[in-house]
Formats: C-alpha cells, sequence, structure tokens
C-alpha cells in the first residue's frame, strides 16, 4: 500500500474513531465499575497489559496506581498517538509500553498479573473473538492472574418498543409495509436514548454464559434459546438482547445501563392478544445468522422466521417482476 493509500485510510477513520471512543469516555457506567475493578487488582507489584487498549484510559490508570511494568497494545494506528499524547497529559507516558499490532500476532516478553480486554456486543461470543482471548489469556496470563472481564453473559427479554408504531414514512399518508418487513431481517442496535421507550414484559432469560478463566473453545453459536409467559403475547413487539460483564467478583456490569455497551433488538410482528408462552431462537454467524419468534403454546400460529437472507432473496425476487428501465451508464472519461 503506498503512503497516500495509508494516509487516506488513516483520515477516513479518524472520525468514527473519535466518535466511538467519546461515546466510551463519556459512559460514567462503565468507566466506574472497569476503574473499580483495575483498583482492585492494581498495585507496586503488578504487571498490567491492556489488549485493544482504544485511547489507553487503562493503562494510563494501571500506570497511576502503581503498576510496575504497563503494556498497552491496539490495532488501530491512529490510536496509537493518542495513547500516547492521553499518557503525557496525565504524567504517565515513560511508565506505559505502546505496541501496535493485533493480539494474536504481537509478541510480548513476560507474564501479566492482570489482562483488561474490553468485549461488546454479540460479537463478544464470535468464535474469532472468543479464540483471541483464549489466545491471550494462555500466552501472557501470569499463573494466578486476573482477567478482566472474568465472565460474559447474554440475556434476552421480550419487549414493548414504542418506536416500532410509529408511522413509517413519517408525516405522510402513505404505506410502506415492504420496505419495513424487509427491515425486519436486521437486528438493530438500541440508541441509549431510547431506553426510557422501553417496557420490558418478562424477566431477561440467560442465553449464553461465557467464563474467561476456563473457556477452552468458543460456545456454540447455534443453541441459544429462551421462552417467556406472558399475560398478552399481543403487546411484545420486539426481543432485545444484551450482556451482563463480570469486571471483578463484586463488580458487575449490565449492559443495558450501559451506553457503550450496545443493545440488540430483534423486532417483529405482534401476535394476536392474548395469554400465552412466546420462544425465541437465535442463531448467529458472519453472515448474519437467523431467528425465530413464536407461540409455544399455540402450534396453530406460524412462527416468524428472520435472516438477512430472506432480506436479500425477497428483494432480488421482487426486482426481477419489477417493470422498469435501465440505462447503463456510460464508460468514465479517460484522461
Amino acid at each position: 500500500m503506498k503512503q497516500k493509500e495509508k494516509d487516506d485510510l488513516f483520515a477516513s477513520h479518524l472520525p468514527g474513531l473519535l466518535t466511538y471512543h467519546q461515546t466510551m469516555l463519556s459512559d460514567p457506567v462503565r468507566n466506574k465499575l472497569l476503574y473499580k475493578a483495575i483498583k482492585q487488582h492494581v498495585n507496586g507489584t503488578t504487571s498490567f497489559l491492556d489488549i485493544g487498549a482504544g485511547t489507553g484510559v487503562w493503562a494510563i490508570l494501571a500506570a497511576k496506581l502503581g503498576a510496575k511494568r504497563v503494556v498497552a497494545v491496539e490495532i488501530e494506528e491512529a490510536l496509537i498517538p493518542m495513547i500516547f499524547k492521553h499518557a503525557q497529559e496525565n504524567g504517565v507516558a515513560n511508565k506505559i509500553e505502546i505496541i501496535h499490532g493485533r493480539s494474536d500476532d504481537v509478541k510480548i516478553r513476560g507474564k501479566f498479573d492482570v489482562i483488561v480486554s474490553e468485549l461488546f456486543g454479540s460479537a463478544a461470543f464470535g468464535e474469532n473473538t472468543v479464540r483471541s482471548f483464549i489466545d491471550l489469556r494462555d500466552r501472557f496470563l501470569a499463573p494466578g492472574g486476573v482477567l478482566i472481564p472474568q465472565s460474559l453473559k447474554m440475556f434476552a427479554a421480550p419487549v414493548y418498543l414504542k418506536r416500532f408504531n410509529e408511522n413509517v414514512p413519517a408525516g405522510l399518508p402513505l404505506k410502506s409495509d415492504f420496505v419495513r418487513s424487509l427491515k425486519l431481517n436486521y437486528p438493530s442496535n438500541l440508541p441509549f436514548g431510547e431506553h426510557d421507550d422501553v417496557k420490558f414484559l418478562a424477566k431477561p432469560h440467560l442465553l449464553t454464559d461465557l467464563e474467561f478463566t476456563t473457556v477452552k473453545e468458543p460456545p456454540p453459536l447455534d443453541a441459544r434459546t429462551a421462552s417467556w409467559k406472558l399475560k398478552n403475547v399481543g403487546k411484545a413487539n420486539a426481543i432485545v438482547a444484551f450482556n451482563h460483564s463480570v469486571f471483578a467478583d463484586d463488580v458487575l456490569m449490565n449492559g443495558f445501563e450501559s451506553q457503550s455497551w450496545g443493545s440488540t433488538v430483534y423486532e417483529f410482528v405482534p401476535f394476536e392478544k392474548g395469554a400465552g408462552e412466546i420462544f425465541f431462537n437465535l442463531a448467529v454467524s458472519e453472515a448474519g445468522g437467523n431467528w425465530s419468534i413464536g407461540l409455544k403454546d399455540r402450534p396453530e400460529v406460524p412462527v416468524q422466521n428472520y435472516s438477512p437472507v430472506f432480506a436479500f432473496a425477497r428483494t432480488r425476487m421482487a426486482q426481477q417482476v419489477t417493470p422498469h428501465r435501465k440505462f447503463k451508464s456510460k464508460d468514465p472519461i479517460k484522461k
């Protein structure tokens, strides 16, 4: 890759990185809980490794807490100078070793008493993420060392989502059922500002439990299922999935309460009113996976099945039968 291409890539990543990390830096729930966990385990004899260091806050805090050795590893090139400048501002630039690279590839001497590696959303349970975590644990964690997070759990619950019932297109006397039916095949992230518009209809159910200190293989991604008995299944129009992370023995973060840990929404067409038991099956893959929602005690009611593959197939089929004229673009002018 030529230098100009590298500079263009660097520049294109910068706005998104700044926005993303500003969101995390502005998240008091996540920040206070992670700091509490780190503070419990770091002292003057601690060696500390931050994998996926971002802007370097945890490495900086470890250095300020007196850790004898601090290493920050980050794959994103544009974040490397931010770690250094951030450390400089806080008077610990000379106490942190910064490494640009992937955790799977880097070679670091010695073992570490504490390893921090933040995991977010459903991707945290993906095969590549879990294998990377197992690798860094086996290569870099000292005997008796501490992993942060220690474990990660995914929960799901049926909810009433206010935005589902809003008219689209907004303010227009038109229908858009076809577009909406396609959109249901894609899960979405729930913005933190919309949490007040979500009403839980049942207690969250555990979908996946991952113990990072002992896990040897990624968990199966086709065996996530849950069900809930509701007084009125007609109120539910979405399933919300979110993580709980144990940073330390007594430090638990509910991802639904954090603005930087995303909650995933699986919207669906509401069932007819009445008591019943609603079920949710989820299989995740790199292609987007698939999920289904149905009623356990009403087998006559069709199960709703969703997947990005279905949206693609329906759009392609509709394209083939749509009367339209197509113009080929002229060849670009050669300079």
